[in-house]
């Protein structure tokens, strides 16, 4: 519509509107003041006038007559002399009255001529006569031709051109421009009538603004404006439901009918996977461009994978999928694999494996069993005994870990081994020198094993006295022996803790019983202490330079000796 040469288009139109409006003249009088009001000049002479079919009758008038009227039809004329006329009262002829020829300035023809075009149209399809029907297109096709012959240009060759087109199209009731088809689409006619097709983004004029000469761009389909989410050189765009222009902003859009909706940015662009929306993540289905509205473990854009809730937001922390527990990080989302992660908040947290399922139960982290509680999946965080996902007991502590040696349990001492992890049953075992039976329950009670514990000390004969020494490995000193034999805690570990352990005894010290306590010095001030035999010897760990070794008391004789409870 808008090429070069349009208001010599404009121009021929509003002749050809003209020429129609002069054919189908309903009454057999032209009022003066209708000359006056439009640009184009009219006259005609009525032959007559029947006021029961209310037909009118075309005034006879030559074809020369008609390309003046058609000359007529600019508001300016190049003659300074305006073209003037005025039906007479005595039915004076349509050619006396236009006896001069009137050349149209283009320059001038206002595009709303195009009105006349259909308000002719209407005209020549409401006369009620077939004869005037047939002169008015007559009328027409003479004028076109007229104009065609005096076009001097290639410009006004095309003008002439569309003027026979606009003829046909007002005389066949052809549609032109935008037009609402019956299922509320907006589609755009050309002015043949005829519609683009195929697919094209094109600048038309504009849909909503009434401003003259306003223009948007739309996207058609076989001529429909297309709206809503739309393909589009291998990218998807959002056209406006109200205006059909594409929205250029960053917003949401839910349209009729719908969940759920699609994301914009400044561009127009639908976006697609993880995007960023008012401070949350979201999912947008690649396929649909649609928020997704269902839990799904998805793959994004960068080829990570992220869980998603109903709400289309991204999920965090620990999520239950398909029957199993995941823990998706709460930075980035991401899946936890082969890792400890710790909630926000939370003292103790979950461990995932190498496929991402978070485990419970007994698990081996950095070289620690650990047992995770399989209702929480969190790990323990305080002592308990459990049953792990074996069938099997285990003892754990306050930091989470499996506990071996003996422990002591609501009151009960119990003893774990150090490689299972398992309880002992049904067993008698030393530890740390202190014999115990562990009966069929896993109670741990102490024997009387004071030979026990002498014999600790008897096998570490030989090895060497060490000043602050109280293990093998190390070597001992006197109070040390006894410390490690007995199995003292470090509260008794010197000569005088040591003499606080029983009532002194300083009579018959040369018959203190197996396992008594001897002791070298006064009360106050204890030196040296040995293991009692029973037989007037001991054992010991003496001075430096020398090992562990029996002494006899005739030749190093004790102060009093003590018999532990």
């Amino acid at each position: 519509m808008y090429k070069d040469g349009k208001k010599w288009c404009v121009m021929a139109i509003t002749t050809a509107a003209t020429v129609l409006g002069v054919a189908t003249a309903t009454t057999a009088n032209a009022q003066a003041d209708s000359v006056s009001e439009n640009p184009v000049v009219a006259s005609a002479s009525a032959q007559s006038t029947s006021s029961s079919s209310q037909q009118v009758m075309l005034a006879t008038a030559s074809e020369s007559s008609v390309t003046d009227v058609a000359s007529a039809t600019s508001a300016n004329v190049t003659n300074s002399a305006s073209v003037a006329s005025q039906v007479s009262a005595d039915n004076e002829t349509a050619s006396s009255a236009l006896n001069s020829t009137s050349v149209v300035s283009a320059e001038n023809v206002e595009v709303s001529a195009v009105a006349t075009v259909e308000a002719a149209s209407s005209a020549v399809v409401s006369s009620g006569s077939a004869a005037s029907t047939s002169t008015s297109v007559q009328a027409v096709s003479s004028v076109s031709n007229a104009v065609s012959s005096s076009a001097t240009t290639s410009q006004e060759a095309d003008s002439a051109s569309a003027v026979r087109e606009v003829a046909s199209v007002a005389t066949s009731g052809k549609k032109s421009g935008w037009v609402t088809n019956a299922s509320g689409q907006k589609v755009y006619y050309n002015t043949n009538g005829t519609t683009d097709t195929g697919r094209e983004y094109v600048q038309l004029p504009s849909l909503t603004d009434t401003t003259k000469g306003a223009m948007g761009w739309y996207l058609l389909q076989d001529g429909v404006a297309q709206k809503g989410a739309q393909e589009w050189y291998g990218s998807e765009w959002y056209f406006d439901p109200s205006t059909y222009q594409l929205l250029k902003e960053n917003t949401y859009r839910v349209e009729n009918g719908q969940k759920v909706g699609y994301l914009v940015n400044s561009n127009g662009n639908v976006l697609s996977g993880v995007q960023k929306w008012m401070g949350t993540y979201y999912y947008f289905d690649p396929s649909t461009y649609l928020l997704l509205d269902h839990q799904d473990y998805v793959k994004s854009q960068w080829g990570d994978y992220y869980m998603v809730g109903s709400n289309g937001a991204l999920m965090t922390g620990l999520v239950s999928w398909q029957g199993s527990k995941y823990y998706f990080d709460q930075s980035s989302y991401l899946l936890a694999k082969n890792t400890y992660s710790v909630p926000n908040g939370q003292k103790v947290g979950y461990l995932s494996g190498s496929d991402g399922k978070v485990l419970s139960g007994v698990q081996k982290w950095m070289g620690t069993y650990y047992y995770f509680d399989p209702s929480t999946n969190l790990l323990l965080d305080h002592q308990d005994y459990v049953k792990s996902q074996w069938g099997n007991y285990y003892m754990v502590g306050s930091n989470g870990a499996l506990m071996s040696g003996l422990v002591k349990w609501q009151g009960t001492t119990y003893y774990f081994d150090p490689s299972s992890h398992l309880m002992v049953t049904n067993t008698t075992i030393t530890v740390n020198g202190v014999q115990y039976k562990i009966n069929a329950s896993g109670a741990a009670t102490v024997v009387n094993s004071m030979d026990a514990k002498v014999n600790n000390a008897l096998g570490e004969i030989g090895v060497p006295y060490v000043w602050g020494g109280n293990s093998p490995s190390v070597g001992f000193d006197c109070s040390g022996l006894v410390q490690w034999a007995y199995g003292l805690s470090s509260s008794y570990r010197t000569t005088y803790q040591q003499q606080t352990l029983g009532t002194h005894v300083y009579s018959n010290v040369s018959s203190a019983p197996k396992g008594a306590l001897l002791f070298f010095g006064s009360d106050s001030a204890p030196y040296h202490v040995a293991i009692s035999l029973g037989d007037g010897s001991y054992v010991h760990a003496p001075t430096v330079g020398e090992n562990v070794k029996i002494g006899y008391q005739k030749y190093f004789t004790p102060s009093y000796y003590i018999v532990l409870s």
